[in-house]
């Protein structure tokens, strides 16, 4: 994990995995970042990181929303939390491998595999 306060000059930190993180998002007062082997890890600050159970395998989109994180992965897994420690897992309906998420305010949507798409997200 690389952090800056300015865009130019990055500071390498450590993470406590060795997973390929696949996505990052800020929210709530706090980075949650996800990534293969199901790691979730969570900063306040950017600087020092916690490794949280998730329980599965390969994540790859991230978003935070209405006071929510939301983690989509394989075979269309989707997770959520609210407080970025625990994590809920929530049914999909489609075994596409699900890779971004977004949140507009009043709808969740994932996008996937074989033009996978998934409007208001079953949370």
């Amino acid at each position: 994990i690389l952090t800056s306060t300015n865009g130019t000059s990055w500071t390498s930190r450590t993470s406590g995995t060795t997973e390929d993180l696949q996505g990052i998002v800020y929210g709530g007062g706090m980075w949650v970042a996800v990534g293969y082997a199901g790691a979730i890890l969570t900063s306040t600050n950017g600087i020092s990181w916690t490794s949280r159970t998730s329980g599965t395998s390969y994540l790859w989109g991230i978003a935070y929303g209405g006071g929510m994180w939301v983690v989509v992965g394989l075979s269309g897994r989707i997770l959520t939390s609210t407080n970025g420690i625990s994590w809920t897992t929530r049914t999909s309906g489609t075994s596409e491998n699900l890779y971004g998420i977004a949140y507009d305010g009043g709808m969740w949507v994932a996008v996937g595999d074989s033009g996978t798409i998934i409007g208001t997200v079953p949370l």
